[in-house]
């Protein structure tokens, strides 16, 4: 046999390069899945099978049934080019890289009461309320229990060298950002809180605090020794019953001693008299709180509230499900894992808590007496069962689809025999980016209960996240499957830090020897991780919580950071850069559509979440080009030419037509372009 044969010529044909989801931002093209190839391709089968059909017309039913075909065929071949993606997603789910759950959101919620006799209302956790939003109806639930008084806020006042200034109060709180501890904070100043209401509010009061602040301060974990940072001074409650000052025991405190947002809860005296601080206006109807620094001092910027409410307490946007029976599935395969499933999704990372009963001894229908004993063990989820063994009790969640997956006695002990004997202790449902809801939202009771009269958030609720889409999952799984669960490399660090449970990091980099608070000194044996959350409709730089933050370097440190590693978790930081370009529109196209899709390109491009060359994020310290965002504005539908562009970063203005560097470890924020027509061209 002589001359080329299909085998070779398909061989030497090298397919084109499309966009893809994996870690190269491109993939085959398996087959032109347009439906105009198809036509053609029947087309040229024509002569060799109908040779009687030879002047084919548009009205001919032969003609006909080529264009219904083609188009019938085209999303067929569309899914026949996914397939270089479906082996990918398969391959990392085989080694245990799966995508990551929605995240949910967090709110502080104000509750009012009305008792008839005054006294506190107690609020228990698992309380629910509720926000309209487009995406339905979100559901709220109390994290701890409330103790909600009917007192109100009266005044404030700030304490600083001896001497008292009133604050001013508004009727929802203060009514402008405020330094509790006065301009220059130090020992024995402090912030006088003032409550009216006729009855003791006791046993516990619940405060709520917004800090206003640009970023949290750094995070740090692990090492030999710690840094020598400033130590945080040291704060105490106080209440003065009547004339004298009385200790109020500190409960909980979530914001870290006014350095995040969070409640303070107090256990305060039964025997609580209304009294006027030293050195105030006489208001003897009010009962004061006091909190003071006791010692030591503010090693940063000194602290200023931009929000002081009562009856609050921290709501996650989940519902729990309690003491539910596992249902089996009925295909479980060939594998030897055991399958069932939940009824409720999505689910919540890390809350799902199961029980299995273990029956020794007796029959299986339980007929028999004083021989038979029960015991209960609970089993841990886990991420995969590949490096867990025969005796560890663990299993897995699909957190979309509520599967759970048991081990078979080699990887992961083996679910005992039995029926309705594997039962969910509780687990959450919930999640996602619609809990981010605005100021005020969140104003509807679900859970019926004497005395509350209402229930609102005061401050918009923060975090949230959908699910990770399956593309960034195909992304991170090359690189997760490098790290292999330890931080070795600095690369290591960053990819391992979205997998911290609590935490809510839509990408992080790792740098050796960086920590914020040493600035330009590399410090041996510390990693700085520099962390980024998801976005939100604010139009602002992602910045982290302070929980977040130690979240991240609570995980590191303790699953994956080699021993004495000092892990310092910090916001990223971002310089502003806004784009002036003079642009030549079609003239057949409507302007606006054109100039708003041109701006939208530039902006998705430098995005830190969803820009980049392979939409990854933009990358930290990349170079801003000249050549790059021309081709982005050229690449929109409507612009033919780019006469000149340059850049407004941080205000300062850039020479024209060149490129910009970034800092090191560095992100871009993208603030709305600047395009100007400056002529048609046909």
């Amino acid at each position: 046999m002589t001359g080329d044969v299909w085998w070779e010529e398909d061989a030497r044909t090298e397919g084109d390069l499309v966009p893809g989801p994996g870690p190269s931002g491109v993939q085959p093209e398996l087959v032109e899945a347009t439906r105009e190839a198809v036509r053609t391709d029947v087309r040229g089968r024509i002569a060799g099978y109908t040779p009687d059909w030879t002047d084919p017309d548009r009205q001919d039913a032969g003609v006909a049934l080529v264009r219904l075909f083609g188009t019938q065929a085209e999303p067929v071949l569309s899914r026949v080019n996914r397939l270089p993606e479906k082996i990918l997603a398969e391959h990392l789910a085989t080694a245990g890289v799966r995508r990551r759950p929605a995240s949910a959101a967090a709110a502080l919620l104000e509750f009012t009461v009305n008792p008839p006799d005054g006294a506190s209302v107690l609020v228990p956790a698992g309380f629910q309320s509720a926000a309209s939003t487009p995406a339905g109806r979100v559901v709220y639930e109390t994290d701890q229990d409330l103790y909600a008084t009917p007192a109100t806020l009266a005044a404030l006042a700030a304490q600083e060298g001896g001497t008292l200034e009133d604050l001013p109060l508004g009727p929802a709180g203060p009514g402008r950002p405020f330094a509790p501890f006065g301009r220059d904070p130090e020992p024995g100043n402090g912030l006088w809180i003032g409550l009216a209401g006729t009855a003791v509010p006791h046993p516990r009061l619940s405060l709520g605090f917004v800090v206003a602040a640009a970023a949290p301060a750094p995070a740090d974990s692990g090492g030999p020794t710690p840094l020598p940072l400033p130590s945080a001074p040291l704060l105490r409650w106080d209440v003065l019953d009547g004339t004298r000052l009385v200790p109020a025991e500190l409960v909980r405190d979530s914001t870290a001693g006014l350095s995040a947002d969070g409640t303070v809860e107090l256990r305060v005296p039964r025997s609580w008299e209304p009294g006027s601080p030293p050195g105030s206006r006489p208001r003897p109807l009010l009962r004061w709180l006091r909190l003071q620094i006791a010692h030591g001092a503010f090693g940063g910027p000194a602290p200023v509230l931009s929000g002081l409410r009562l009856n609050t307490v921290a709501a996650t946007a989940a519902r729990t499900i309690r003491d539910e029976p596992l249902q089996p599935v009925q295909s479980p395969g060939a594998s030897g894992l055991r399958r069932m499933t939940l009824s409720q999704t999505p689910i919540l990372a890390g809350s799902v808590v199961i029980e299995v009963d273990d029956v020794t001894g007796g029959d299986v229908f339980g007929t028999t007496t004083g021989t038979t004993s029960s015991t209960s063990s609970r089993w841990r989820e886990v991420e995969s069962l590949a490096q867990y063994g025969a005796d560890d009790p663990v299993f897995t969640v699909d957190h979309e689809s509520g599967e759970v997956t048991f081990g078979d006695g080699v990887n992961g002990m083996a679910v005992p025999p039995g029926f309705r004997n594997v039962r969910a202790v509780r687990y959450r449902v919930g999640g996602g980016s619609a809990g981010a809801v605005r100021a005020g939202a969140i104003n509807s009771v679900v859970t019926a209960l004497p005395f509350v009269t209402g229930v609102n958030n005061p401050f918009p609720a923060t975090g949230g996240a959908d699910a990770e889409p399956d593309a960034d999952a195909m992304r991170r799984g090359v690189g997760q499957l490098r790290a292999r669960g330890r931080a070795v490399a600095p690369a290591d660090y960053g990819l391992l830090a979205v997998r911290a449970p609590g935490a809510s990091v839509a990408r992080a980099q790792g740098v050796p020897g960086l920590h914020p608070e040493f600035a330009g000194v590399p410090i041996p044996g510390v990693v700085g991780v520099l962390v980024v959350p998801p976005g939100d409709d604010t139009g602002e730089a992602p910045v982290p919580t302070a929980a977040t933050l130690r979240a991240v370097t609570e995980f590191l440190t303790r699953e994956v950071a080699p021993a004495g590693v000092t892990v310092v978790a910090a916001p990223a930081s971002y310089r502003r850069v806004a784009v002036e370009a003079w642009v030549v529109l079609d003239p057949g196209l409507d302007r606006a559509t054109v100039l708003a899709g041109a701006g939208d390109a530039v902006r998705t491009y430098l995005d830190p979440l969803t820009g980049g060359e392979n939409g990854a994020g933009w990358p930290f310290g990349g170079a801003l080009r000249h050549t790059a965002l021309v081709r982005r504005l050229l690449a929109a539908d409507g612009v033919l030419a780019v006469s000149r562009l340059s850049l407004v970063v941080d205000g300062i203005r850039q020479p024209a037509c060149a490129d910009h560097t970034i800092p090191p470890h560095t992100l871009v924020w993208p603030e709305r372009p600047l395009l100007i027509p400056v002529g048609d061209r046909t």
